[in-house]
Protein backbone atom coordinates (compact mmCIF):
# COMPACT_ATOMS: atom_id res chain seq x y z
CA UNK A 1 0.00 0.00 0.00
CA UNK A 2 1.49 3.22 -0.85
CA UNK A 3 1.63 5.73 2.61
CA UNK A 4 1.55 9.35 0.94
CA UNK A 5 4.03 11.69 3.27
CA UNK A 6 3.72 15.41 4.00
CA UNK A 7 7.23 16.86 5.48
CA UNK A 8 7.02 19.67 7.79
CA UNK A 9 10.58 21.00 8.30
CA UNK A 10 11.84 24.76 8.09
CA UNK A 11 15.60 23.80 7.94
CA UNK A 12 15.56 23.98 4.09
CA UNK A 13 18.61 21.19 3.79
CA UNK A 14 17.13 18.33 6.16
CA UNK A 15 13.20 18.80 4.32
CA UNK A 16 15.36 17.49 1.16
CA UNK A 17 17.60 15.09 2.93
CA UNK A 18 14.24 13.81 4.28
CA UNK A 19 12.74 13.61 1.00
CA UNK A 20 15.67 11.92 -1.00
CA UNK A 21 15.75 9.31 1.74
CA UNK A 22 12.30 8.24 1.28
CA UNK A 23 11.99 8.66 -2.50
CA UNK A 24 13.84 5.13 -2.81
CA UNK A 25 10.99 3.31 -1.23
CA UNK A 26 8.90 2.38 -3.18
CA UNK A 27 5.68 1.93 -1.41
CA UNK A 28 6.01 5.63 0.29
CA UNK A 29 5.29 9.04 -1.83
CA UNK A 30 5.92 12.47 -0.78
CA UNK A 31 3.23 14.70 -1.86
CA UNK A 32 3.98 17.84 0.37
CA UNK A 33 6.43 19.51 1.98
CA UNK A 34 5.72 22.73 4.73
CA UNK A 35 8.63 25.29 6.17
CA UNK A 36 6.49 26.07 8.64
CA UNK A 37 3.69 24.86 11.18
CA UNK A 38 0.96 26.78 9.90
CA UNK A 39 1.74 25.19 6.59
CA UNK A 40 1.89 21.93 7.63
CA UNK A 41 -1.79 22.79 8.62
CA UNK A 42 -2.93 23.85 5.62
CA UNK A 43 -1.36 21.17 4.01
CA UNK A 44 -2.61 18.37 6.08
CA UNK A 45 -6.39 19.70 5.49
CA UNK A 46 -5.83 20.20 1.59
CA UNK A 47 -3.93 17.11 0.83
CA UNK A 48 -5.35 14.71 4.29
CA UNK A 49 -2.08 12.64 3.78
CA UNK A 50 -1.53 9.01 5.25
CA UNK A 51 1.41 10.34 7.53
CA UNK A 52 2.78 13.68 8.13
CA UNK A 53 6.71 13.89 9.75
CA UNK A 54 7.05 17.09 12.20
CA UNK A 55 9.81 18.84 13.24
CA UNK A 56 9.01 20.29 16.63
CA UNK A 57 10.42 23.30 16.41
CA UNK A 58 9.40 25.24 13.68
CA UNK A 59 8.17 29.13 13.43
CA UNK A 60 4.22 30.01 13.27
CA UNK A 61 3.51 27.67 15.60
CA UNK A 62 5.47 24.85 16.49
CA UNK A 63 5.48 21.52 15.51
CA UNK A 64 3.24 20.17 18.64
CA UNK A 65 0.53 22.61 18.32
CA UNK A 66 0.39 21.95 14.71
CA UNK A 67 0.17 18.13 15.20
CA UNK A 68 -2.17 18.81 17.99
CA UNK A 69 -4.61 21.23 14.61
CA UNK A 70 -3.51 18.25 12.25
CA UNK A 71 -5.27 15.08 14.46
CA UNK A 72 -8.19 17.64 14.94
CA UNK A 73 -8.43 18.03 11.08
CA UNK A 74 -7.93 14.42 10.39
CA UNK A 75 -10.92 13.37 13.32
CA UNK A 76 -13.57 16.31 11.44
CA UNK A 77 -12.33 14.16 8.16
CA UNK A 78 -12.89 11.12 9.86
CA UNK A 79 -9.04 10.48 8.49
CA UNK A 80 -6.63 8.84 11.45
CA UNK A 81 -3.58 11.38 9.84
CA UNK A 82 -0.40 9.82 11.49
CA UNK A 83 2.46 12.04 12.61
CA UNK A 84 5.82 11.21 13.91
CA UNK A 85 7.62 13.79 15.25
CA UNK A 86 11.16 14.70 14.87
CA UNK A 87 13.60 16.48 17.17
CA UNK A 88 17.58 16.93 16.79
CA UNK A 89 17.32 16.19 20.95
CA UNK A 90 15.22 14.40 23.86
CA UNK A 91 13.13 16.69 25.99
CA UNK A 92 10.68 15.29 28.64
CA UNK A 93 7.50 18.02 27.86
CA UNK A 94 8.19 17.56 24.47
CA UNK A 95 7.59 13.45 24.57
CA UNK A 96 4.88 14.08 27.24
CA UNK A 97 2.95 16.42 25.27
CA UNK A 98 3.69 14.79 21.64
CA UNK A 99 1.25 11.67 23.70
CA UNK A 100 -0.88 14.07 24.98
CA UNK A 101 -1.62 15.19 21.63
CA UNK A 102 -1.91 11.52 20.42
CA UNK A 103 0.93 11.62 17.88
CA UNK A 104 1.91 8.72 16.78
CA UNK A 105 5.96 8.19 17.60
CA UNK A 106 8.73 10.69 18.42
CA UNK A 107 12.04 10.13 16.52
CA UNK A 108 15.28 12.18 17.02
CA UNK A 109 16.98 13.30 13.58
CA UNK A 110 19.58 11.11 11.57
CA UNK A 111 18.58 7.86 12.21
CA UNK A 112 19.18 5.20 9.16
CA UNK A 113 17.03 5.36 6.14
CA UNK A 114 15.83 1.77 6.99
CA UNK A 115 14.36 2.92 10.71
CA UNK A 116 12.73 6.24 9.02
CA UNK A 117 10.86 4.10 6.18
CA UNK A 118 10.25 1.17 9.21
CA UNK A 119 8.83 3.78 11.18
CA UNK A 120 6.69 5.37 9.02
CA UNK A 121 4.85 2.05 7.86
CA UNK A 122 4.71 0.87 11.55
CA UNK A 123 2.73 4.09 12.18
CA UNK A 124 0.94 3.87 9.50
CA UNK A 125 -0.16 0.26 10.47
CA UNK A 126 -1.01 1.24 13.78
CA UNK A 127 1.97 1.29 16.21
CA UNK A 128 3.53 4.01 17.97
CA UNK A 129 6.97 4.51 17.14
CA UNK A 130 9.98 5.98 19.62
CA UNK A 131 13.69 6.69 18.67
CA UNK A 132 15.42 3.81 21.09
CA UNK A 133 16.80 6.27 23.12
CA UNK A 134 13.71 7.67 23.77
CA UNK A 135 12.00 4.43 24.40
CA UNK A 136 14.87 4.01 26.88
CA UNK A 137 14.59 7.21 28.75
CA UNK A 138 11.07 6.85 28.69
CA UNK A 139 11.30 3.45 30.21
CA UNK A 140 13.20 4.66 33.18
CA UNK A 141 10.40 7.49 33.77
CA UNK A 142 8.70 5.46 34.00
CA UNK A 143 10.33 2.63 36.77
CA UNK A 144 10.63 6.17 38.29
CA UNK A 145 7.09 7.78 37.82
CA UNK A 146 5.85 4.21 39.64
CA UNK A 147 8.46 4.33 42.46
CA UNK A 148 7.49 8.23 43.06
CA UNK A 149 3.55 7.37 42.73
CA UNK A 150 4.28 4.92 45.73
CA UNK A 151 5.73 7.88 47.42
CA UNK A 152 2.83 10.13 46.79
CA UNK A 153 0.74 7.78 49.16
CA UNK A 154 2.76 9.44 51.83
CA UNK A 155 1.29 13.19 51.11
CA UNK A 156 -1.34 14.53 53.75
CA UNK A 157 -4.52 14.72 52.31
CA UNK A 158 -3.67 18.70 52.30
CA UNK A 159 -0.74 18.60 50.25
CA UNK A 160 -2.59 15.61 47.74
CA UNK A 161 -5.59 18.27 46.70
CA UNK A 162 -2.58 21.27 46.39
CA UNK A 163 -0.82 18.71 43.99
CA UNK A 164 -3.85 17.84 42.23
CA UNK A 165 -4.36 21.73 41.65
CA UNK A 166 -0.86 22.31 40.71
CA UNK A 167 -1.03 20.07 37.79
CA UNK A 168 -4.15 21.34 37.51
CA UNK A 169 -2.64 24.58 36.48
CA UNK A 170 -3.49 26.36 39.35
CA UNK A 171 -1.48 29.43 40.97
CA UNK A 172 -0.84 29.86 44.41
CA UNK A 173 -3.66 32.46 44.98
CA UNK A 174 -6.50 30.49 43.43
CA UNK A 175 -5.04 27.50 45.44
CA UNK A 176 -5.14 29.53 48.60
CA UNK A 177 -8.55 30.62 47.86
CA UNK A 178 -10.14 27.56 46.72
CA UNK A 179 -9.16 25.55 49.80
CA UNK A 180 -9.80 28.27 52.15
CA UNK A 181 -5.71 29.18 53.07
CA UNK A 182 -3.39 31.95 53.09
CA UNK A 183 -0.84 31.95 50.07
CA UNK A 184 1.99 31.30 52.57
CA UNK A 185 0.34 28.37 53.82
CA UNK A 186 0.00 26.97 50.36
CA UNK A 187 4.26 27.66 49.76
CA UNK A 188 4.62 25.84 53.22
CA UNK A 189 2.85 22.78 51.81
CA UNK A 190 4.46 23.17 48.22
CA UNK A 191 7.89 22.99 49.94
CA UNK A 192 7.40 20.48 51.58
CA UNK A 193 6.34 18.51 48.95
CA UNK A 194 9.34 19.31 47.04
CA UNK A 195 11.19 17.79 50.24
CA UNK A 196 9.34 14.51 50.04
CA UNK A 197 8.91 13.91 46.48
CA UNK A 198 12.77 15.10 45.78
CA UNK A 199 11.48 17.66 42.99
CA UNK A 200 13.71 20.34 42.58
CA UNK A 201 10.68 22.85 41.50
CA UNK A 202 6.48 23.01 41.40
CA UNK A 203 7.24 22.31 37.06
CA UNK A 204 8.82 18.82 38.40
CA UNK A 205 5.76 18.59 40.78
CA UNK A 206 3.54 19.11 37.72
CA UNK A 207 5.45 16.51 35.69
CA UNK A 208 5.14 13.91 38.74
CA UNK A 209 1.99 14.21 38.71
CA UNK A 210 0.78 13.92 35.28
CA UNK A 211 3.03 11.01 35.38
CA UNK A 212 1.45 9.53 38.11
CA UNK A 213 -2.25 10.18 36.51
CA UNK A 214 -3.16 12.57 39.06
Amino acid sequence: MMVNVVIAEDDKDVRLSLMNILSTDPDIRVVGEADNGLAAVALARALLPDLMLMDIKMPGIDGLEAAKRVKAIGNAEGRDIKILMLSTFYDDDYVLKSQEYGVDGYLLKGLAFNKLAGAIKNATSGFVTLDRTIYEKQNKIALEAAHKKNELEALTNTESKILKLVVGGKKNAEIAAELYLSEGTVRNYISSMLSKLECKNSRDLVVLGLRAGL
